[in-house]
C-alpha cells in the first residue's frame, strides 16, 4: 500500500489486533455483505486469512492541525484456515468465505480502493492504491481455493480394480 495517512492507520490497527502481525501480507477490502470494511491478512504457511473489521474516520482537530486518519476495530477478528473453512468462492467481483461455525462474509479487494472517512471530514474519501498487493492477494486466493479443491478430488480407480468390479458384476 502507498505510504499515506490511511495506510499508516490501517497498519497500526492490524498490528494491535493480530499478535503475529509480521507473518502476514495485508490488503484493504470493502465488504460485500452488511458490515465494516476489512483489513485482510494472509499467509501461505500455514495457509490462513485473518479478517479485521475496520472503521476509518478523520476526527476534527483543534488548532488548525491537519486531521489525522484514525482506524478502530469494528468487530471481532476472524481467522479462516484449512481447519475451519467451509466454503471459499470467487464471485467474479470478490470473494465469499464461510466457516464451519457459521461465520460468513463477502469482500472485494481492488487495485485502487475508495475509502470513505465519514461525514466529519471536508474531503470524505481517500484513494488507496494497492495494485501490487491486490494482485498478490488474488494469486493467494487462487492458491487457497486450489488447495481446497484438491481435498475433494477423487482419484480415478486403477484399471485393474475397474476390470475386477466389472467381472464380479457379470458373474
Amino acid at each position: 500500500m502507498n505510504g499515506n495517512d490511511v495506510t499508516r492507520a490501517l497498519h497500526e490497527l492490524f498490528e494491535t489486533q493480530v499478535i503475529n502481525h509480521g507473518d502476514y501480507s495485508v490488503v484493504y477490502a470493502e465488504s460485500c455483505t452488511p458490515g465494516a470494511a476489512l483489513m485482510v491478512g494472509y499467509r501461505h504457511t500455514p495457509l490462513e486469512l485473518v479478517l479485521v473489521p475496520v472503521e476509518l474516520t478523520r476526527p476534527p482537530q483543534a488548532g488548525g492541525d491537519e486531521p489525522r486518519v484514525t482506524a478502530r476495530a469494528a468487530g471481532p477478528v476472524s481467522s479462516i484456515d484449512l481447519s475451519n473453512v467451509a466454503t471459499l468462492a470467487d464471485t467474479g467481483t470478490g470473494y465469499r468465505v464461510e466457516t464451519v461455525t457459521g461465520f460468513r462474509t463477502g469482500f472485494e479487494v481492488e487495485d485502487t480502493a475508495r475509502i470513505s472517512l465519514g461525514a466529519s471530514a471536508g474531503d470524505d474519501a481517500q484513494m488507496l492504491r494497492q495494485d501490487q498487493e491486490a494482485e498478490d492477494f488474488h494469486e493467494f486466493m487462487t492458491h487457497f481455493m486450489d488447495v481446497l479443491d484438491g481435498f475433494y478430488h477423487v482419484p480415478e480407480a486403477p484399471e485393474f480394480l475397474e476390470d475386477a468390479t466389472a467381472h464380479s458384476l457379470a458373474a
